[in-house]
């Protein structure tokens, strides 16, 4: 009997890697459910799984949950996935705040069949540029120029952020950051106490401060929803993300709207939408993920800080931390807050230490841009940047880099917009040469480079 056991124990673990691998790495089950009825699935296309619901005898409501790839080759687009009945009408779908990927639908206990499926999405205008048309090389000038992969030629980017617009952010973080001049992301609640609830609004009892770091302009507010407290339903979810958006918007007039969004940690939402429908309503992009915890309870913060901030330069990438309390209660204390921010102060030199959207905005707009060899002649060269980004949201500057003969001199060179003002030029460098560095608007725009008379 124990050797039956242990085979059908063997059979059962084989056959599920089986199941995923049919079924493109996606897992299918009933959530919490012992019984008669069974739920199987299949894929019908692209990014869609069909799932048939027998419920033999069964009578109860059943909870079928869904588990998306999240990275490799398989990956779905979290942000566009919908579930829809035979019928074509959306179902509610409940997701985790930081957990997209992970679906619980809940449906009656009738035979019925259910698409999983990401939602298309209109197809863009056109191509992306590559990697090469970033780049020039001109014979004639023996200038080299390009679109630096980060804001002033930095070797990596890093975002700070701070969640849940604690007291202690305004009395502590933010000082501090301004102590070191490094820019914060600070992910505030500001809705209003509700009737019923017992949920005290930190942001609104300290309205008049946020307003003032919000003017000084030195740190960027982002949207981590009204009241940090999910919603039930499409009207209690457009609530929640969209009063966050309204009321950061309020305090920050004649600035971009677009802002990161982060749902929450403990969060649970119930929307029959994509996520992609809200993030393109309110200018949001999704920022919940890939972030390192900087709460002392997880140990030594410090050194992961900095194996964490390591990896990033060495490969070049964005690098995300986010902070809860400073220095008071379960968050993280002022001295290994300041023992990071000292880490971080060392590589300066190579790090862009920035906002969220400011990192976002930059990584957009490169991937949108290209460049163009308008005239080249041995004393100009005039190219022209083109822009693909909607002006109205992306204002970051792009960085363009220029290496040049190592007889060439700042000093004896000018670069001019298509008005003809004069550009700020600096030198610093980029990939281990030495390079020529000034900022452009991310705008469709020629400029020249031309030897001083």
């Amino acid at each position: 009997m124990a050797r039956m056991l242990m085979l059908s124990a063997l059979l059962l673990a084989l056959a599920a890697p089986l199941r995923a691998a049919d079924l493109a790495g996606v897992v299918v089950r009933l959530e919490g459910y012992e019984g008669p009825a069974t739920v199987s699935a299949r894929v019908v296309g692209p990014f869609q799984i069909q799932l048939t619901v027998d419920p033999a005898t069964e009578t109860k409501a059943l909870a079928i949950r869904v588990e998306l790839p999240e990275t490799g080759p398989r990956a779905w687009p979290a942000a566009d996935v919908e579930v829809r009945d035979a019928q074509g009408k959306a179902l509610l779908v409940r997701r985790a705040g930081t957990e997209w990927s992970k679906l619980l639908v809940r449906v009656p206990a009738v035979a019925g069949t259910y698409l999983v499926r990401a939602a298309p999405r209109p197809e863009p205008a056109g191509l992306l540029p590559s990697e090469k048309e970033r780049w020039l090389v001109d014979d004639v000038s023996g200038l080299r120029l390009g679109i630096a992969k980060w804001h002033g030629g930095r070797k990596a980017a890093m975002s700070l952020r701070f969640d849940d617009s604690h007291p202690t952010h305004l009395t502590k973080a933010v000082p501090i950051l301004r102590e070191y001049g490094f820019r914060g992301t600070f992910m505030v609640n500001p809705g209003q106490p509700e009737s019923g609830r017992r949920w005290r609004s930190d942001f609104q009892e300290h309205l008049a401060e946020w307003a003032a770091v919000a003017r000084q302009g030195d740190h960027e507010l982002a949207n981590h929803t009204a009241h940090h407290r999910g919603a039930t339903g499409d009207e209690d979810m457009e609530a929640e993300i969209g009063e966050a958006a309204q009321a950061i918007w309020r305090l920050t007039p004649g600035k971009s709207r677009l802002l990161a969004l982060n749902l929450g940690g403990g969060t649970h939402w119930e929307t029959t939408r994509t996520l992609r429908y809200y993030l393109e309503k309110y200018h949001l992009f999704d920022a919940s993920s890939g972030s390192l915890g900087m709460d002392d309870v997880y140990g030594d913060r410090v050194a992961a800080f900095r194996q964490h901030l390591a990896r990033h330069l060495e490969r070049g990438l964005w690098c995300r931390v986010h902070f809860h309390a400073i220095g008071q209660g379960p968050g993280t204390s002022e001295a290994n807050f300041r023992a990071a921010l000292d880490i971080a102060k060392k590589h300066q030199s190579e790090l862009w230490i920035a906002g969220m959207a400011d990192i976002y905005k930059y990584q957009t707009e490169r991937n949108a841009s290209k460049l163009r060899l308008r005239q080249a002649s041995t004393t100009r060269l005039c190219f022209e940047l083109v822009c693909l980004t909607d002006a109205a949201l992306f204002d970051q500057p792009l960085t363009i880099a220029v290496t040049h003969p190592p007889s060439r001199s700042a000093d004896r060179v000018l670069v001019r917009d298509a008005q003809g003002r004069d550009l700020p030029l600096r030198t610093a460098p980029v990939d281990g040469a030495s390079a020529w560095l000034f900022d452009v608007a991310p705008r469709n725009s020629l400029y020249s480079i031309e030897k001083k008379p």
